[in-house]
């Protein structure tokens, strides 16, 4: 049922960005809505932050060159809110494959992310938008068999 509920979801907010994308080719872009590229900086250089702070996923970042991080997340950033911007980076899937990224870990992510849109004041449509894209890339990041204990199934804790 979980997984159904998550296929459901998934197709939902990748429905709704698709709807979103047809949208923007009316109009201004996602990435012209939040304010170009000075505004999509100042998001990615919050996430930065926010992820420095964040206990459930410093430790991932704490060795990375925090210059080529926030270059590859801008370019990626502004690429998938419509500004003609190139993404030299890997795909996503390359990218997190011997990561192991939990779900806790992509939600803390998210949460990031949602914070740096909201400390620069992006309207609710365009946060609802951006959050579509990131769910879309959910499959290609989290590793659907990393689990913790804390998630685990309390007689799974104690199977030992």
């Amino acid at each position: 049922m979980k997984k159904l509920l998550n296929t459901v979801l998934s197709a939902s907010l990748l429905a709704a960005s698709f709807t979103a994308i047809a949208e923007e080719a009316k109009g201004p872009t996602l990435f012209e809505r939040i304010g170009g590229e000075p505004v999509a900086r100042e998001i990615v250089s919050d996430i930065w932050d926010n992820h420095g702070k964040n206990p459930i996923v410093k430790n991932r970042f704490q060795y990375s060159d925090p210059v080529y991080v926030k270059q590859k997340v801008y370019e990626i950033f502004a690429m998938a809110t419509g500004a003609n911007v190139e993404y030299t980076g890997q795909d996503m899937k390359t990218t997190h494959a011997a990561m192991n990224i939990s779900e806790t870990e992509f939600n803390a992510v998210v949460d990031d992310i949602m914070l740096a849109l909201d400390e620069n004041a992006i309207a609710q449509q365009e946060k609802n938008e951006i959050l579509a894209i990131l769910w879309s890339v959910r499959p290609d990041v989290v590793n659907s068999n990393v689990t913790t204990q804390a998630l685990a199934p309390a007689k799974a804790q104690h199977a030992h």
